[in-house]
């Protein structure tokens, strides 16, 4: 995670510290949540991205290394080879899955370690077209792959020489099947869902355990959301610094339209109606609507405008 250099006396661990302390949580407790407000207001996304890497671990090669080091363990050394080194429409496909995870998760929030995501019903329809339009831009990615694939492999024995084993490629058939993108939306289920042949007692234990689960991870969700406010102020506070006389500061578009992105994603990821929330987003909103890129890039008193807006939001969780 994108780590600020902060400029005040106080650290971006002591910002998150602040973030907790504002909503009067205690480290040691899990805050009251109103879980079925939860469930009328957000939903559960899954998501699959299959990859075919094109990697294969290369034992021969291993152990002449290993013979060659003089190792006296197997373990020694691992050595894979790329089955289809240099290759632009692999390279393509692996580019494009990494760009599709973080496209999703700056529209939703985290949930599960399997990766389940949380979808706020205000942007439910966002998210959809999203994965819509990722799936359909990854099959046409993977469908050029699949189509040169024979030509590909044959490709490869010229490139990779001795190393080169047919063996080791997938059937034309099957390499299709190797790739594969898929998601599905559930509702976040309540406490009550349980509908199990135990005792009541099991029960309530089972239904008191999920709603802390629910409690926490929902806590751990609305955390990710200021962790990216204050890392993105921070990230922008920053470039805003003016630069020895004669050299124009290196803003890039990336940095100003990301800012721009989270902003207008806040209302829609704040799930909990968090005020506090709610207040640094339009403060957020007014520092930048006025402004472009070309005015940051240009004008010092524009900078050093945005970079007090930045500063004052970062203040908010200074002790």
């Amino acid at each position: 995670m994108y780590q600020p250099t902060l400029q005040t006396s106080y650290t971006y661990e002591k910002l998150l510290e602040r973030v907790m302390y504002m909503h009067e949580i205690d480290a040691g407790t899990i805050p009251v949540i109103d879980t079925p407000t939860l469930q009328s207001s957000a939903m559960l996304l899954s998501i699959h991205i299959s990859m075919y890497t094109g990697r294969k671990s290369d034992k021969k090669t291993r152990e002449q290394v290993i013979s060659a080091s003089g190792a006296g363990s197997k373990a020694a050394a691992s050595v894979y080879k790329s089955l289809f080194a240099g290759d632009a429409d692999l390279d393509a496909i692996n580019t494009f899955q990494a760009k599709a995870r973080r496209d999703i998760a700056a529209m939703t929030l985290p949930w599960s370690d399997a990766g389940v995501r949380l979808v706020s019903t205000k942007n439910f329809f966002e998210v959809s077209a999203l994965l819509s339009s990722l799936r359909h831009e990854f099959s046409a990615l993977v469908s050029k792959f699949v189509n040169g694939y024979s030509i590909k492999v044959s490709n490869a024995a010229f490139a990779l020489g001795d190393l080169f084993d047919r063996n080791e490629y997938p059937d034309p058939v099957d390499i299709a099947h190797k790739f594969s993108f898929s998601y599905s939306f559930e509702p976040v289920p309540a406490a009550n869902d349980f509908r199990v042949d135990l005792h009541n007692e099991a029960i309530d234990m089972l239904k008191t355990h999920y709603t802390n689960t629910t409690e926490q991870r929902l806590q751990t969700a609305m955390q990710d959301v200021w962790e990216r406010v204050i890392d993105e102020a921070t990230r922008l506070r920053d470039k805003m610094i003016v630069p020895e006389e004669g050299k124009r500061p290196r803003i890039f578009a990336s940095t100003f339209s990301g800012f721009q992105d989270l902003i207008g994603s806040l209302e829609a990821l704040n799930i909990t109606n968090d005020p506090k929330l709610e207040d640094v987003r339009v403060q957020l909103k007014n520092a930048l609507d006025p402004v472009d890129l070309d005015s940051i890039r240009e004008s010092p008193e524009v900078r050093g405008a945005v970079k007090e807006q930045m500063q004052r939001v970062l203040d908010k969780f200074a002790y």
